[in-house]
Parts: C-alpha cells; structure tokens; sequence
C-alpha cells in the first residue's frame, strides 16, 4: 500500500539541505513553493509555479514549500524519521508534517 506523506517547510537556509537529504536517502516528492494566507493577501499577486530540486540553487522560491511525497507504507517511519532529524523536530526548519493513505493507486513513480 502507498501513503501521501504531505510535508510544508519553511525556506530557510537549512531546507535545501534536507531536501538533499531525503533525496540521497532515495526518497522524491513534487515540491510547489507557496506562501501563508497573510503574506499573499499583503503582497502583489505573482504567478505560482511548480518546480524540482534543481530549482532550489536558484533561490526563486516563496516563503514556504509544499511537498508530496508518495512512498510505500514500509518507509513512511523512516521518512517521517529523517524529516524530523533534519528539521530538528521542526526548530530548526518550521513546517509541518502529516501522512494519509492511498486507497487506489496508479502509475509508474
């Protein structure tokens, strides 16, 4: 069975960092840079984008990321696990974690 592990980190300079981390570990996610509800109602609307990794050295990210990971059940602890070893259970990078299960899943990643 696969799990959605949904993760929101804090653009800091240690998230690079971790995100290196997790995937030297073998685990990959969908990022999407985002920002809290107060911060975009008090700046300008600017066009929202999806990105990779790679895209982390160009430092054109919001204030917060938004991650998806979709992992098999058997390394959801393991990730969670790392996740808060880098983050030093979140002090050192803000965010938040949570998991849910895939009830019906397809494809090829």
């Amino acid at each position: 069975m696969k799990k959605a592990l949904y993760l929101v980190l804090k653009n800091v300079d240690n998230t690079y960092e971790a995100l290196e981390s997790l995937k030297a570990s073998g685990f990959n996610a969908t990022i999407i840079s985002s920002e809290s509800l107060r911060h975009a109602l008090e700046e300008e609307n600017e066009d929202k984008h999806f990105f990779t990794l790679r895209h982390l050295d160009l430092h054109d990210i919001h204030e917060s990321l938004f991650c998806l990971f979709v992992v098999d059940d058997n390394r959801v602890e393991e990730l969670k696990k790392l996740i808060r070893s880098h983050t030093e259970n979140f002090e050192k990078v803000k965010g938040f974690m949570f998991t849910s299960s895939i009830s019906d899943y397809e494809g090829s990643i």
